[in-house]
């Protein structure tokens, strides 16, 4: 390896010159061998999934992982690996500032564009998807500061707006094949054929098996009585003619002594979702099975997006499975929820996208998970000339399945009803190509953790149709395959 490497930031630590240890029975040893781009590009033989991977990183700043579960060919076929970035940017109630730039104008959203160079791709298109930019994640309550909302929810925002790190390598995991690759860039200033040796060196790691969680109560926010208030009000706004629907949240908190990355192992390992992440974003770290794509846009600026509106437990039997499916699917409250989402988000596409452009090729299918069947449909189009992921990113926050329609109003009475702030929950978690191309889910079924505390948002659509004892319901299956992952028992006062 060269010597030091130049940086537009104070220098700190990559990863120090380590030696691959020697094979031992049990040890991850892939085998690598050199796949073009003068060094920047290394392909992997039989990578194992990245969480098992994450160990051997997290001494560095600023960790992400990305894991696709175990979909091989739709939405989570890919998981990426990245750590210690080149930048980091935060956006918070003062402004944005970017570690090497300093203060910056606009928002977080402006940022991205400012501070992501786009440099095109690398190779022939046989690389995986995304090969290093931005990651990170943006809070719901960036809402505030594109809309002028009441603001009378207590207290600050328990994270930052947005936060953002830009990488210049990734460790990337196709799981239709299990290969991988490590792929480098110059665009943070280092040489990136350190990179790939550097990342290399760490992938002998033997694999372990996290200790079994130790058993806890949580605490919820709003037991069944006050969730059922909330709905009433919420109904009342309906037949005043204020709203059609309104998502409400209730937080559940437990103690959450050991590192987030092990809730994120424990999590991925027993809940896997086609957009599993976790970030270590200063002093936050986020876990998160999330099911539902934000926004998808390809470097020739193609966007969809996949609302899910539409929730339903699972059968205990295949004949019972078989049965609930069916009735999410006829369910009339289930597909006018959807719908509406769906008209909330043609609508956002339409300030951005190209006229003529957006379609629904899909509406109202039912897709499994562990504990619920859940409805979803797909919105599409063609950004407009010169319009970037970060100006549709903008364009469609908040996410309309998270608020609700119509979407400013839906926002406002959550803000009045919900007694915390959301961070992260009902926001995303994002990876921005140099290329331009975007991935960003919904940060559902996603614990925040900090200094020892985790927390757990679940919601519930609520519509005229609305039955409060249900709804409360819906968030207790939806809380329950990330709590049982996590050793967590909700108070059953609750």
């Amino acid at each position: 390896m060269s010597g030091p490497i130049s940086r537009r930031v104070p220098p700190r630590p990559f990863m120090p010159q380590v030696s691959p240890p020697a094979a031992r029975a049990g040890d991850i040893v892939p085998r690598l061998h050199a796949n073009g781009q003068a060094g920047r590009v290394l392909r992997i033989d039989g990578l194992p999934p990245l969480r098992l991977l994450a160990d051997a990183f997290r001494d560095l700043p600023a960790m992400a992982v990305l894991e696709g579960g175990s979909d091989l060919t739709g939405e989570g076929r890919w998981s990426y690996l990245a750590a210690d970035p080149f930048d980091t940017v935060r956006w918070t109630a003062g402004g944005v500032a970017s570690e090497a730039r300093g203060k910056l104008p606009g928002n977080g959203f402006a940022a991205l564009d400012q501070v992501v160079p786009s440099g095109g791709t690398l190779g022939d298109g046989s690389l995986p998807p995304f090969a290093g930019g931005a990651i990170g994640y943006i809070a719901y309550d960036a809402a505030y500061e594109l809309e002028v909302l009441p603001g009378r929810c207590p207290g600050p925002p328990p994270t930052d707006l947005m936060w953002f790190g830009v990488y210049d390598w990734v460790l990337a995991r196709d799981a239709r094949s299990g290969d991988g690759w490590i792929v480098a860039t110059s665009h943070g200033g280092r040489d990136p054929d350190d990179l790939c040796a550097q990342v290399q060196s760490r992938l002998c790691v033997r694999e372990m098996s996290a200790p079994p969680p130790a058993p806890r109560t949580a605490r919820t926010n709003a037991d069944h009585r006050q969730f059922g208030r909330w709905v009433t009000a919420v109904k009342d706004y309906i037949a005043a003619g204020d709203c059609y629907q309104v998502n409400l949240a209730r937080r559940i908190e437990f103690d959450a002594p050991e590192p987030g990355l092990e809730l994120f192992q424990r999590l991925a390992a027993a809940h896997p979702a086609p957009f599993g992440a976790y970030l270590e974003a200063d002093g936050v770290e986020l876990a998160s099975a999330s099911p539902e794509l934000f926004l998808r846009v390809e470097p020739a600026g193609h966007a969809r997006t996949r609302p899910i509106k539409g929730t339903a437990p699972r059968g205990r039997t295949p004949a019972l499975d078989a049965a609930a499916e069916a009735r999410l699917r006829a369910s009339p409250k289930d597909r006018a929820e959807n719908v509406m989402i769906v008209d909330v988000l043609r609508n956002d596409f339409g300030r951005v996208c190209r006229p003529g452009s957006i379609s629904v090729p899909e509406l109202w299918r039912t897709e499994a998970l562990p504990t619920v069947w859940q409805l979803v449909s797909e919105v599409r189009g063609d950004l407009g000339s010169g319009v970037s992921a970060a100006r549709l990113l903008e364009a469609c926050w908040p996410g309309g399945s998270i608020t609700g329609a119509p979407k400013i109003r839906a926002s406002e009475i959550i803000d009045e009803l919900e007694p915390v702030r959301r961070g992260a929950y009902c926001g995303s978690v994002f990876a921005l190509g140099f290329d331009g191309g975007l991935t960003a889910s919904l940060a559902i079924r996603t614990v925040q953790q900090r200094q020892g505390v985790g927390h757990l948002h679940v919601g519930a659509g609520i519509v005229a149709e609305s039955d409060a004892a249900l709804e409360y319901a819906e968030t207790q299956h939806k809380a329950r395959g990330v709590l049982q992952a996590l050793g967590v028992a909700e108070d059953s006062t609750a």
